[in-house]
């Protein structure tokens, strides 16, 4: 605020007006009139509210003592004059409190600005923009009340300016409600802006979840094929290590006999040579004995002096003869004894030669056994190629088995005459009706019933619950879906349904494989050329179905794994065709053909009978494919337990067949009895979720769902459940289904809305539950990394 100066209303020292009062009066007046000095402030706020206020209320005291004061007109004017001064200054100040206002707002917008400059606290952001409106409409109304106050005293005052004071009100309320205007105009763009981002920010998220899902599929399909390939390796690595292990003793045993045959050859030679030496070292010492022995005679000799010559004579020719003897003795022994040692230098000389023709033959034998393991490498590979053409050779012999059987099956459907000779054939073998009109027990009797049979005969052990809600659901709907992982009992339940209800025969087994695209894959086709048929053997069993022994039993068509391939695909005709309530039938040829089997429609359409419930069992794992949303909502999903109840096996008597006109007629009482309740799950739904699922889930319904209902919660009621409990699986397998790996919607949203839907469900329905929709929730809660 600016500052206010005093005024004298004093034209001259002294001077006295036409009709002015006594001095005492004027003096009077005077102090009256004139304002006491006001000191100037910077701030502003309640101090400058009451100031102003003050100094109006002065204005307005002095203006009256000069009405109530002046009797000439030259004296009022002059006290209206300075009343307008007065009124102007104050407006002057008025205008700096306008300003101020307006530095206020600039520094709103600037610190708005500042708050946009961070985008991760967007929350606080907004609360902050909230309480800073919330503040500039407190001030708004603080201005706002200052200028009733001002107008209030202003009209108190009862002068010829009121309305331009009043005007002036006017002007700086109409300028302070555009500068308010504007100020709520800035901040809600830029909350807008704010919310922009925010929804971009949150897009590009979703987008980089996506390819973040994208790229830890292929990983996990990476991951996948590289563990095949190692397996493989191993595989091929172990073979080897057992084929080097075999060619190592293999190569040992042969280098460890030439080894001992060497061995034992060298040994016999050293063995020879050692004889040899023996024989020429005995030779050499008997050669020495005769030298002796000679001398000895020589001695002799010179010693025989006492003999005559005659008997010296004889004596020495003896003696020559003998010593002739020794002498050829000694000289042929040196000779055989070099002969002996020749024969043995030349035995060990053919020893070496053995020696290194055996080395030799060693590295030749070396060599083969290379070439031998190479041999065995080729072999390996000729035996895993004659291994492939064998099974190849099976499996073309398999084909022509197959081949034969259809053409010995074309030729006697040619000499038959029939197009659809597997459907002739069973015109003749079931042609007869079976009894089946046995009286239907109670629900709930019904229910404990299809336990007790499930147990006795199939040996599978289910919950009451889950029994509920498989009856309830054939009332709704005639595709069922049992989904869960492998080895639970999927398909032996949907086989165990037609034994619970007294016929083990009404049901069919069809394995879905995974390249099936096309209806005809299910169905079958015609072949123009052999003018025949190819019944599948779903086409085979829907046609059973409906033959006179079956026609009035419920009869269940079992899609095993189902999903291996798309549904929406091979199956679309099916879909299709259930969405009609009036005589639904499907498409086999599209001309009719001659001499069709009885039940073909027009010959060339079949009917899907009313007594058929398709059950598709399905896994969720890697080698499988999602169903599509307009299979989920034609369907009645159950998701069945890990564990089964541990039942005792109860003896009792056989099931007795159920009729199908029985079981449609207890349908249809428990849906007249109970149909109160269904209503109140659809009011429930449409009063206190529908909006809030729309908003924050982007999740809505139709009239499909509102007749689902209608047809499924009295059966579930009738049979001995409650509404919560048809309500709470509704909500999980067809509600709220679709929030399942929708990244999109925030963890903190899932947890406020599990805990606000709990509570709401208790209230709907105390007695049950709703152990099914905590347990969606709380595994999506889960998969966002909350714990």
């Amino acid at each position: 605020m600016g500052k206010r100066q005093t005024r004298s209303r004093q034209k001259g020292k002294g001077a006295v007006w036409p009709g002015q009062p006594a001095a005492s009066q004027r003096s009077e007046t005077t102090r009256l009139r004139q304002p006491a000095p006001v000191a100037s402030s910077t701030t502003t706020g309640s101090d400058d509210t009451a100031t102003l206020l003050t100094e109006i209320q002065q204005v307005a005291s002095e203006a009256q003592v000069v009405l109530a004061a002046g009797n000439e007109t030259v004296d009022t004017d002059s006290g209206l004059e300075h009343a307008w001064q007065l009124y102007r200054a104050l407006a002057k100040r008025q205008q700096d409190a306008a300003n101020a206002l307006t530095v206020q707002a600039e520094q709103l917008h600037a610190e708005s600005e500042e708050l946009s400059a961070t985008a991760a606290r967007q929350a606080e952001d907004a609360a902050s923009v909230q309480d800073e409106r919330a503040a500039l409409d407190t001030r708004t109304e603080l201005l706002d009340h200052r200028e009733r106050d001002l107008s209030d005293r202003e009209r108190s005052t009862e002068v010829q300016f009121a309305e331009r004071r009043l005007a002036a009100g006017r002007e700086l309320e109409s300028w302070l409600a555009e500068q308010r205007q504007v100020a709520v105009d800035a901040l809600d763009s830029e909350r807008q802006a704010r919310h922009a981002r925010w929804s971009e920010e949150q897009r590009r998220l979703a987008e980089a979840q996506t390819v973040l899902d994208q790229r830890e599929s292929e990983l996990t399909q990476g991951e996948r094929d590289l563990r095949s390939a190692q397996i493989r390796l191993e595989n091929e690595r172990e073979d080897i290590t057992h084929l080097k292990a075999a060619l190592k003793e293999q190569q040992a045993s042969r280098a460890e006999r030439f080894e001992r045959e060497l061995t034992s050859r060298t040994g016999q030679l050293v063995q020879q040579l050692e004889e040899y030496r023996q024989k020429a070292a005995a030779l050499a010492e008997g050669n020495e004995r005769l030298s002796a022995r000679l001398n000895e005679y020589d001695s002799a000799l010179a010693s025989l002096g006492g003999m005559t010559l005659e008997q010296v004579v004889e004596r020495m020719t003896e003696l020559r003869a003998e010593n002739a003897r020794l002498l050829e003795e000694n000289a042929t022994a040196p000779r055989a004894d070099g002969r002996m040692l020749e024969q043995l230098q030349q035995q060990v000389r053919q020893l070496a030669a053995d020696n290194e023709e055996l080395m030799r033959e060693r590295g030749e034998l070396e060599s083969a056994l290379q070439r031998d393991r190479i041999a065995v490498n080729e072999r390996q590979n000729y035996l895993e190629a004659n291994n492939w053409l064998r099974a190849a050779n099976g499996q073309l012999q398999q084909l022509l088995n197959e081949e034969a059987a259809k053409l010995n099956a074309t030729a006697q459907a040619g000499k038959e005459g029939h197009v659809f000779p597997a459907c002739s054939r069973m015109d003749r073998e079931f042609g007869t009706p079976l009894p089946s009109d046995a009286p239907v027990p109670g629900m709930p009797d019904l229910v404990r019933h299809m336990q007790a049979a499930l147990r006795q005969k199939a040996g599978l052990s289910y919950r009451l619950s889950d029994l509920r809600l498989v009856l309830a659901g054939m009332a709704m709907s005639r595709l069922h879906l049992f989904q869960g992982i492998s080895g639970i009992g999927k398909t032996g339940l949907a086989r165990a349904l037609a034994t619970a209800f007294g016929s083990d025969t009404s049901v069919a087994v069809v394995p879905v494989q995974a390249g099936w695209r096309d209806p005809q894959d299910l169905m079958g086709y015609y072949n123009s050329f052999d003018r025949i048929f190819y019944e599948s053997e779903f086409t085979k069993a829907l046609y059973r179905a409906q033959c006179p022994a079956f026609k009035d039993r419920p009869f269940f068509i079992v899609l095993d794994e189902m999903n291996l391939s798309h549904p929406e695909q091979y199956f679309s005709g099916v879909l299709s065709a259930l969405a009609i309530k009036d005589r639904p039938r499907l498409a086999l040829t599209t001309a009719p053909v001659r001499n069709p089997a009885n039940l073909i429609i027009d010959g060339t359409h079949l009917a899907i009978p009313e007594n058929v419930w398709f059950i598709g069992t399905a896994n969720h794992d890697e080698t499988t494919v999602g169903f599509a949303d307009k299979t989920y909502d034609r369907a009645f999903v159950l998701e069945l337990p890990w564990r089964h109840p541990d039942l005792p096996v109860t003896a009792s008597a056989p099931p007795e067949p159920l009729g199908l006109r029985r079981i449609s007629h207890a349908f249809g009482e428990a849906q007249a009895t109970y149909g109160t309740q269904a209503d109140g799950i659809i009011e429930f739904l449409d009063t206190h979720w529908r909006s809030r699922f729309a908003e924050e889930l982007r999740i809505g319904w139709g009239n499909r769902l509102e007749m689902q209902i209608k047809e499924f919660a009295p059966v579930v009621v009738a049979a001995g459940g409650s509404p919560g409990e048809a309500l709470d699986h509704l909500l999980a397998t067809r509600i709220l289904r679709s929030v399942r790996g929708r990244y999109d919607i925030h963890a903190d949203t899932l947890d406020t809305l599990r805990t606000d839907l709990v509570e709401s469900l208790t209230r709907f329905d105390s007695a049950h539950e709703p152990t099914a929709t905590q347990l969606l929730l709380d595994d999506e809660i889960r998969s966002r990394g909350r714990r």
